[in-house]
């Protein structure tokens, strides 16, 4: 082999080191924003979980006939649980609301949740760091009935 030839292969070879390099490097930050996208979403289906299970404890509170239970539910809304902190950084706060106001039998249980960082301000979170859910209730005799989600 020549001396140039010689020159010409270890070019060669450095630029296809640097290649794959640059590769490696472009891999390496598409997994970790994968994870990341990926953590986003446990958490915001957590969220969500937490939010529809809090409705659903509110709804059966009614339905069982609860202390609030033979109330009809005011025109401005009326709050079920104020504010509540959970174990996981989260707070929650359910109020119900009348579907429309022309029919005030008709209710809506509204829960809000969002993520609360350790010191006690917002954390931000690649997904959605707050997160409401809606559920139909219906009045009928001492309590209220179950219709469903709302969109």
């Amino acid at each position: 082999m020549r001396r140039a030839e010689r020159g010409m292969t270890s070019v060669l070879g450095m630029m296809m080191l640097g290649i794959m390099l640059l590769a490696a490097c472009g891999l390496l930050t598409l997994e970790r924003q994968q994870a990341q996208a990926g953590r986003g979403y446990e958490d915001e289906v957590r969220l969500r979980l937490l939010a529809q299970s809090e409705a659903e404890r509110a709804a059966s509170q009614l339905e069982a006939g609860g202390a609030r239970a033979g109330e009809v539910i005011p025109r401005g809304g009326c709050s079920l649980v104020v504010e509540r902190s959970t174990e996981d950084g989260c707070k929650v706060s359910v109020q119900a609301r009348p579907e429309d106001m022309r029919e005030p039998g008709n209710g809506m249980i509204v829960v809000t949740a969002h993520v609360v960082a350790a010191g006690g301000k917002d954390r931000v979170i690649p997904a959605r760091s707050e997160l409401r859910v809606r559920a139909r209730m219906r009045k009928e005799g001492a309590g209220y009935v179950w219709l469903g989600w709302m969109p």
